[in-house]
């Protein structure tokens, strides 16, 4: 019943606003100041007429009653809310970022020769299973490795740390062993007689630092 109530409520002030509007909006509607007092007398005078009847039929007062009770329940209906989805219930589903470029580039800034899976999960803020799992992805052997000032612990060799994209450019010229490299060029590759290879690249993100792969027998 009290829901019953507060509905009836509402409506009452809802039917009730919307019949002073409406009048505000028929006397609006009058051309003129003698418009106007013919309205407000026609206004006056049904109100007048309604009073007379009640009073003489008062069960016209209990129909009265019903109508009103019926327009303002209607009024008081709650408004329905628009449903809005959430985020989960969303119909297409969330686009992971791919986070392998930085992850590799990550894992080349903290070698020391060679970079440990916790080095690397430190220094971008998440841990060492989704390091290993995006260098797994990326086909990068995992094993145990000595890294500077770090000790053993599983991580990535400096062989088998790929290196940067070469620019489009090219590659640069190969210069043997004891020749320096004068061209400005970005990649320059070593060969010894054992035919082991030494790969230098620049660091893109550090002008100072330069990368190093080596191709051949290397030392764990």
């Amino acid at each position: 019943m009290r829901t019953f109530f507060d509905r009836v409520y509402r409506g009452s002030k809802a039917v009730g606003l919307g019949m002073a509007r409406g009048t505000v909006a028929w006397f609006k509607e009058g051309s003129g100041p003698v418009d106007f007092l013919i309205r407000l007398v026609f206004l006056l005078g049904g109100l007048a007429l309604v009073s007379g009847l009640v009073q003489s039929a008062p069960v016209l007062m209990f129909g009265l009653t019903i109508w009103w009770v019926v327009a303002a329940y209607r009024k008081g209906k709650p408004e329905e809310k628009a449903a809005v989805p959430s985020p989960q219930e969303s119909s297409e589903p969330a686009q992971l970022k791919d986070d392998s470029p930085e992850v590799l580039a990550t894992l080349r800034k903290v070698a020391e020769p060679h970079a440990h899976l916790s080095a690397v999960a430190q220094a971008l803020g998440t841990d060492t299973a989704h390091v290993r799992e995006v260098l797994t992805r990326a086909g990068i052997p995992i094993t145990d490795v000595r890294m500077k000032g770090r000790g053993v612990s599983t991580g990535v060799k400096a062989a088998d740390i790929p290196l940067p994209s070469p620019s489009p450019g090219g590659t640069g010229p190969v210069v043997g062993p004891g020749q320096s490299n004068n061209n400005d060029t970005e990649l320059t590759v070593t060969r010894f007689p054992s035919g082991a290879r030494i790969i230098s690249v620049p660091d893109p993100e550090n002008p100072a630092r330069t990368h190093v792969k080596v191709i051949g027998p290397i030392e764990s």
